[in-house]
């Protein structure tokens, strides 16, 4: 038997006993300090989570108050800005209202202005018409459109007035009216404008047309549809005068058409005041 003196090696069941022992005081301790805590934590934070709900309580009564106190304080204030709403409406709705009652007269006004200016445009344009035409007929104005352009002349080797080859004043005064008869609407000769108020005379020598004296050849222009005057001259007794002049004096008488015929303006004085035949 071998060994060492003076050590013994205790038992294995004594350590199994010491190491149980530890962990059985070491688990018991730390479950008492755990439960301790427990017991002690739930107390604290049970009073300050009742705390934190009576002051979140608080709060929001608080805010309900409050808000409910501003509204019933701004309630007569919204009231009274609604009535005013409501009569600024009812207002501009009898504005619009009166707006289109006057938009509807304005309308009519307007509609029947319109048809005024048109019949007085109609009546205005009429009238100007009837003045151009007056105008083209009394002289006042210059005229130009197709018509006839008569060349006359003396007989040749004619001498003086007492012949038959010489164009006398009467000879023209029926050529003219024989032109007005056809249709002329405006006459010249030698380019003095003829209207009612013209003269054509002898005068001495020589054939005067408002006192303007005039010399052969005579060049009278008249206005009016040239297929029409030709024929239409003929016709009027001064048409056959003037044949007769031709065919038994040898005065010499020559008619061409003219798509454009220039009359003058009488530069003469003119008629300022007139009464119609038979007015008094």
């Amino acid at each position: 038997m071998t060994g060492t003196a003076g050590t013994t090696r205790p038992p294995s069941s004594s350590y199994g006993g010491l190491l149980t022992q530890i962990m059985n005081d070491t688990l018991d301790a730390d479950y008492q300090v755990v439960a301790a805590r427990r017991e002690r934590e739930p107390a604290s934070r049970h009073g300050r989570n009742r705390l934190a709900v009576v002051v979140v309580l608080a709060v929001f009564g608080l805010m309900v108050g409050v808000s409910a106190l501003r509204t019933e304080r701004s309630r007569p204030e919204a009231a009274a800005e609604r009535a005013a709403l409501i009569s600024q409406i009812h207002d501009r709705q009898a504005r619009l209202t009166a707006l289109h009652g006057r938009l509807g007269t304005l309308q009519t006004d307007i509609s029947d202005a319109q048809t005024s200016l048109g019949n007085a445009t109609a009546a205005g344009s009429r009238a100007a018409l009837r003045i151009r035409t007056l105008s083209t007929l009394a002289g006042d104005v210059a005229a130009t459109g197709p018509g006839v352009v008569i060349r006359a002349d003396n007989a040749e080797g004619s001498t003086g007035a007492g012949t038959g080859g010489v164009i006398l004043d009467t000879d023209l005064q029926a050529l003219v009216n024989g032109l007005w008869q056809a249709g002329a609407e405006a006459i010249s000769i030698n380019g003095y404008r003829l209207t009612a108020l013209t003269s054509i005379r002898y005068a001495g020598q020589a054939i005067t047309v408002d006192y303007r004296s005039l010399s052969p050849p005579y060049i009278i222009a008249a206005i009016g549809n040239p297929d029409a005057l030709p024929a239409q001259l003929l016709e009027t007794p001064g048409g056959q005068l003037w044949t007769a002049l031709r065919s038994n004096f040898g005065i010499r008488f020559h008619l061409a058409r003219s798509q454009r015929v220039v009359i003058p303006a009488d530069v003469t004085d003119r008629l300022r005041y007139a009464v119609p035949a038979g007015a008094r």
